[in-house]
């Protein structure tokens, strides 16, 4: 295969000589064209008197549903006043010196399989508020509490 390129003068073919990809010169002048865009600059950050923008304090507060937020306690006084006492001796064994570990891996096996991987402050916030009252019971009686 061959191939065959003409130029129509020698100043054509003396550019391509010097730049085989047909790209500039030295001697070319840059055209106006070509050249690349300005950068975007980024939106001018609103005030927050104008309207229209975030006001934090416009509004009503915000409260709870009615019912609590689902999956958490609904809040039957007996079963959180066991609860407390409960936790408050979790943390006053705790403080003593009893292993968090130890402790832990018991609550976890109290409150059952779904809370094989809970955190202290899980078992203490929502795994035992889900616990039935005989449980409970029968875990202060086991803690004194």
């Amino acid at each position: 295969m061959k191939i065959t390129v003409e130029f129509d003068n020698e100043a054509e073919f003396k550019s391509r000589i010097k730049n085989p990809r047909g790209g500039k010169d030295d001697n070319d002048t840059p055209e106006t064209g070509n050249k690349a865009p300005s950068p975007i600059l980024p939106p001018v950050q609103q005030s927050m008197q104008q309207p229209g923008a975030f006001q934090p304090s416009a509004g009503p507060a915000f409260s709870p549903p009615s019912g609590g937020f689902p999956g958490m306690p609904a809040g039957d006084p007996a079963v959180t006043a066991i609860v407390n006492r409960i936790v408050t001796r979790i943390d006053g064994a705790i403080a003593s010196g009893q292993p968090v570990d130890q402790a832990l891996n018991w609550f976890r096996g109290q409150c059952g399989p779904d809370a094989a991987n809970a955190t202290m402050d899980q078992i203490k916030t929502v795994f035992l508020h889900k616990l039935a009252m005989p449980t409970l019971e029968n875990i202060a009686k086991l803690m004194n509490a």
